[in-house]
């Protein structure tokens, strides 16, 4: 083969390397937008998360202040307990 070949080859590879790079940072930019996470009015956020089994998952919320625990599943979404108290309340409510 001669280098003109390989020479095109690199070329056309550097090519296809960078538009995938373009097209991810599009795609990252966009996900920003809709999820909303440069906005300054953030009111919703996922506290933490953990898996009950491999369809239902235990989701703490927090929205203006206040936590909530939140059942995701196959069968729909519940609402456990509303304006949870985090760790450290309740360890200074015991020592009262």
């Amino acid at each position: 083969m001669d280098l003109q070949y390989y020479l095109q080859f690199i070329v056309a590879f550097a090519f296809v390397l960078a538009l995938m790079g373009l097209l991810y940072f599009i795609l990252k930019k966009l996900n920003e937008v809709q999820s909303g996470v440069k906005g300054t009015n953030n009111r919703i956020k996922i506290m933490e998360h953990r898996m009950i089994d491999s369809k239902t998952k235990a989701v703490i919320l927090r929205c203006d202040e206040k936590d909530h625990l939140v059942i995701l599943g196959q069968n729909g979404n519940t609402v456990v307990k509303t304006d949870l108290q985090s760790p450290k309340t309740y360890k200074d409510t015991d020592n009262e």
